[in-house]
């Protein structure tokens, strides 16, 4: 088939599709993640409610499954991951002050175990549901099949900023950063630090982005007093440890 023939091909798809209406046009092109929630209580270790889907994907009973029984399903390969994760994730947590709790999605995969045998890769995503003045109380926990879409066995951690810039992406034990930055840049900051990088001048970079000289100058005042930097060298330095770059 020619490039013009898939062209056309797609094209006419796409106009019968529209034709069955919205709901249709949906299910033939969407795609679609079985997913289920569930609510895990921090102090007293435990599972307390869970979303009704949660039986219809795993098969399991809810008035009997446990955090234990959560554990036991996982792939054996990939057990030691989800414990090294669970870990850094608590590290990482306690090293947030309390009120920014709910800014920041733990995400992570693993394998599990169906009642039925089979094996699913779920996505787990963990937000602070409820937290008091010293601790977190209880999380929503969301796990999404994405058995279709990652073919790596290689589990992965995320610290999903929800609020900002302060992301760390496939995290590591030797590049779980400390707590994330306590400052935002702005979309322009970010654009002058990276020419910084690039040992643009600040007359340069004032061409480059078509601002004054002033403005330039204004703006990397600005940055070394918000991230409490001394000088351009300390302050590229700071921003790459936090992957604001």
């Amino acid at each position: 088939m020619s490039w013009k023939e898939l062209v056309k091909s797609a094209a006419s798809l796409l106009a019968e599709l529209s034709e069955q209406g919205n709901r249709l046009y949906n299910d033939n092109i969407a795609l679609k993640l079985d997913s289920y929630y569930f609510i895990f209580d921090c102090v007293n270790i435990k599972i307390v409610s869970f979303s009704e889907d949660f039986t219809r994907i795993l098969g399991y009973d809810t008035d009997t499954f446990s955090m234990e029984g959560l554990i036991d399903i996982i792939h054996p390969d990939d057990q030691r991951y989800f414990i090294l994760h669970e870990k850094q994730a608590l590290t990482f947590c306690l090293s947030i002050p309390i009120e920014k709790q709910t800014h920041f999605k733990i995400v992570h995969d693993f394998r599990v175990r169906k009642k039925s045998g089979q094996y699913i890769r779920i996505l787990q995503q963990t937000v602070a549901y409820e937290i008091n003045e010293v601790c977190v109380l209880k999380t929503l926990v969301q796990h999404i099949d994405i058995t279709a879409i990652k073919m790596s066995n290689e589990p992965e951690l995320h610290f999903i900023d929800l609020k900002g810039s302060g992301s760390i992406y496939n995290v590591r034990e030797e590049n779980l950063l400390a707590p994330p930055p306590s400052f935002q840049l702005t979309k322009r900051e970010i654009e002058i630090l990276q020419l910084l990088d690039q040992a643009y001048k600040s007359e340069q970079i004032a061409e480059k982005l078509f601002i004054s000289i002033h403005t330039v100058r204004t703006h990397r005042k600005n940055l070394l007093n918000k991230t409490e930097c001394d000088n351009t060298i300390d302050l590229l330095k700071k921003v790459k440890a936090l992957k604001l770059i």
